[in-house]
């Protein structure tokens, strides 16, 4: 359930409908449709599309009362997954120390570079990431932005999971030990091809088999194209195509970071209930009821995800 304050609203968008004058400032007709549409169609969009894929606790853009796992990491736990970890040399490294305010201390920053999202795992301290207010959570696990600040360090930007709501990483305590996973434009050729090399020849010559990947590991594969480009013409203002060696590589808008999938469309499931009680979206102006200048939103659904061959699957994660 959403509450919308209603003098913010005609600040924005509504504002425009609105008469001259101060006092029409608190007195305007909710055409509700649009509020809807306008106001939270791209957050429910974002909602549902984390919730599918990375589950209830990766969701920040609404709150659900309901248990869901979530595809990506029902696939990583399943047996007969063929999985692979980012634990090498070239796409990942030690860290021997993470500061309160989120600086990481590492042997070399030489691979990366600013904007890169790095993974964190195996920490050892009492480190929690405190953007989202309250005790924080663990740092193991969490993905960041980050900004190179010397030869040996960098700093953690913002959450990769905060990238809607802009809010920067904030720290509590600190880490002696932690590994630091990425994919960026120094290692994703690399990765790609050992990913290539592993895939099933009966899976990949399929035609609705593709590779789907987070926005971040594209950009570093167009990045790395545009530096492979020797004497070529505009080789960094034309598009770059998201294909592997005749493997479409699928660009996922709210992914997990620094995690591949290969696997067969007709392999994954979603099922919605379009017709059902359980699947709702209302919306209601308070004013003529509680006096108050609001309007609430509430959003009920049915939904569930599943794969059918989990050792037709290819995962590679942090």
């Amino acid at each position: 359930m959403a509450v919308e304050q209603w003098d913010k609203l005609v600040q924005s968008w509504e504002s425009q409908q609105l008469k001259p004058g101060a006092f029409l400032d608190y007195e305007g007709v909710v055409d509700l449709s649009d509020f809807m549409v306008q106001r939270y169609l791209t957050k429910i969009q974002i909602a549902n599309e984390r919730l599918y894929w990375l589950g209830k606790g990766s969701t920040k853009e609404a709150a659900f009362t309901a248990p869901f796992t979530g595809l990506l990491p029902s696939i990583a736990a399943a047996s007969g997954v063929y999985k692979v970890g980012l634990g090498k040399s070239d796409t990942s490294m030690a860290a021997t120390a993470i500061s309160t305010s989120g600086v990481i201390t590492v042997s070399s920053t030489a691979t990366l570079r600013d904007g890169d999202v790095v993974t964190i795992t195996g920490v050892t301290g009492g480190i929690k990431d405190t953007t989202n207010g309250g005790a924080g959570v663990d740092v193991s696990g969490q993905s960041y932005f980050i900004q190179v600040a010397s030869a040996t360090t960098f700093k953690l930007v913002r959450n990769y999971n905060e990238v809607n709501t802009r809010k920067a990483a904030s720290f509590s305590g600190t880490a002696t030990a932690a590994t630091v996973s990425y994919i960026n434009a120094s290692n994703v050729l690399g990765v790609l091809t050992g990913i290539y090399a592993q895939l099933d020849p009966a899976d990949r010559s399929q035609a609705d088999f593709n590779l789907q990947i987070p926005l971040h590991v594209g950009y570093a594969y167009a990045q790395a194209q545009a530096d492979k480009a020797v004497n070529v013409l505009n080789a960094f203002t034309d598009p770059k195509k998201m294909d592997y060696l005749g493997v479409p590589l699928q660009l996922m808008n709210h992914w997990q970071a620094n995690t591949i999938l290969g696997a067969r469309s007709s392999n994954l499931f979603l099922g919605v209930d379009l017709l059902g009680d359980a699947s709702e979206l209302s919306t209601v102006y308070m004013k003529p009821y509680t006096n108050d200048n609001v309007v609430r939103m509430k959003a009920r659904m049915k939904a569930a995800v599943n794969f059918k061959f989990a050792n037709e699957l290819f995962y590679l994660g942090a």
